[in-house]
């Protein structure tokens, strides 16, 4: 179970990646979306050294930092996603990284120990954040494709293809 919790929180955190590159690639536009936008989802910033070079500093934040940037961005380009903050899914995330950390940096024998709760919680962790990945793809698709359909109803009611002139 020990290696269980490790996977599976390794996992998440691949999916909280997976799911900021989905963002980058798919859903926001390169020519209106802003910089800052951008090199938060890579988790980037930058800095200047003394030759007055500009330079990529590697940032890192929590997974749900990071996660609340992806909703927070998806609310920008106006992806159709719903996330209750307050509820007990989301707080399995934090109680996971507990479990992870506990079991990762042990301060005594007890802490590498791992009850089936404890692992069953780090699982739902994984399904949820697995959940809103699939969510994110499905609701980005859905916006393109409503975005479509309201250009072709906007443009159908300015022309005909059957027109009375000649």
């Amino acid at each position: 179970r020990r290696e269980f919790v490790r996977t599976t929180y390794s996992a998440i955190e691949a999916q909280s990646w997976q799911l900021r590159m989905y963002l980058i690639e798919h859903v926001i536009d390169k020519k209106t979306a802003s910089v800052h936008e951008i090199s938060a989802l890579k988790e980037e910033s930058y800095a200047i050294n003394d030759k007055g070079e500009i330079y990529i500093q590697p940032r890192g934040y929590s997974l749900k930092v990071g996660l609340r940037l992806v909703f927070s961005v998806l609310k920008n380009h106006e992806v159709p996603i719903q996330i209750d903050f307050g509820s007990a899914e989301w707080m399995n995330i934090d109680h996971a990284l507990k479990i992870r950390n506990r079991v990762i940096h042990p301060k005594s024998m007890t802490d590498i120990s791992v009850s089936k709760e404890e692992a069953e919680c780090c699982y739902q962790a994984f399904v949820y954040v697995n959940n809103i990945l699939l969510s994110t793809i499905l609701g980005s698709a859905f916006a393109g494709i409503n975005a479509g359909i309201n250009k072709l109803l906007a443009g159908k009611n300015k022309s005909s293809f059957f027109s009375s002139a000649k």
